[in-house]
């Protein structure tokens, strides 16, 4: 390989390290290419008949929207006494992450 060719491959790697975590899910080990986990965060072992998921994204590290609260997710499916509580994170490259809240209950 030439010098140019191998610079042109340390100048990416450098940027991928230093620049490619601009959107993060925030918790959890974090891939600089790609992640993706789930955390449980609750749970007390009971059986439960509902499930409620809602997720927020975050786009370059510039700009992120959604909404995943515990009252936006108890509302939306009914859910009165949450049994368990898990969090899943994905992102990739930097560019795209979300952080999705999964809670389980019953009325």
């Amino acid at each position: 390989m030439n010098r140019f060719l191998i610079s042109h491959i340390l100048l990416l790697l450098i940027s991928i390290l230093n620049f490619g975590n601009c959107a993060s899910p925030g918790f959890g080990p974090k891939g600089y290419i790609y992640t993706k986990t789930k955390i449980g965060i609750f749970g007390t072992g009971e059986s439960s008949k509902r499930r409620a998921t809602s997720c927020i994204h975050s786009v370059l590290g510039l700009f992120s929207f959604g909404d995943a609260s515990l009252e936006f997710l108890k509302s939306r499916s009914k859910i009165q006494t949450v049994t368990e509580t898990n969090w899943t994170t994905f992102s990739i490259l930097g560019m795209y992450a979300n952080l999705c809240v999964e809670i389980s209950g019953n009325e």
